[in-house]
């Protein structure tokens, strides 16, 4: 049977046992699944390990379990991709980050782009989504999520680490075709807002590359895909290559 999923902050844990004081997970164990002493949860630590535990005791603020088994979660992928998404409207943004979790992604970095709309973020909603998203796909970690930034200055430092770097847009170079013959680990992806990057900051990026700078302008094809679609496409072929 396959069992709720809940990650935990690691102090949680304590010898034998798990003690959930989350108020906000106590309460969807105790009051939403009505789950019970004897019942079986998966509990996760955020660095890789599950724990298979059964519940001792429930609270609407607290609950107890005895960890009876303890291994590692073998579901995440060896690439890294790190999402540089342009803010987009809330609930696409979202959408972003919830089906880019489920495919794989490994964390995210907002950016401000010259036709970003909008320029803020609800923080604490977000994480929440990416823990969410996170349980249900079975990973092993929860993608952080890093402040907003700008997408010049964003660009610039991506392109000096060294990391393979990849801009979106459909006047780029095929993306098919990009990771054959590549030992990739790690990959930084920008997506533009809705209309895409403009001309000066596609420009930014060849010239970051015709400076030495691992930076890639790649198309997804002919087809123009909306802004919360574009970064899920280009994230899956990358890491079903």
């Amino acid at each position: 049977m396959k069992l709720h999923r809940f990650f935990i902050a690691p102090q949680m844990f304590s010898g034998r046992f798990a003690i959930i004081n989350d108020a906000e997970i106590a309460k969807q164990i105790s009051k939403v699944l009505r789950l019970q002493p004897g019942d079986e949860i998966m509990l996760l630590d955020g660095d890789g390990f599950e724990y298979i535990t059964r519940i001792v005791k429930v609270g609407s603020k607290e609950v107890q379990a005895e960890i009876l088994k303890r291994h590692v979660n073998g579901n995440e992928p060896l690439l890294k991709i790190a999402l540089y998404q342009s803010i987009i409207k809330k609930d696409n943004f979202e959408w972003v980050l919830q089906k880019c979790t489920e495919v794989g992604a490994s964390s995210y970095v907002p950016i401000r782009s010259e036709r970003s709309e909008k320029q803020n973020l609800n923080a604490p909603r977000m994480q929440k989504i990416l823990r969410e998203a996170a349980e249900q796909s079975e990973r092993a970690i929860v993608p952080p999520l890093q402040e907003p930034q700008e997408f010049l200055k964003a660009l610039q430092r991506s392109a000096l680490t060294g990391v393979p770097t990849v801009v979106l847009h459909p006047q780029g170079d095929p993306i098919k075709g990009y990771a054959k013959n590549r030992d990739l680990f790690e990959l930084n992806m920008f997506v533009g807002p809705e209309g895409g990057f403009s001309d000066a900051e596609i420009d930014a990026a060849r010239e970051l590359r015709a400076n030495g700078g691992q930076v890639d302008v790649l198309s997804l094809g002919p087809r123009v895909l909306r802004a919360e679609t574009a970064g899920l496409v280009a994230a899956a072929l990358m890491l079903n290559r």
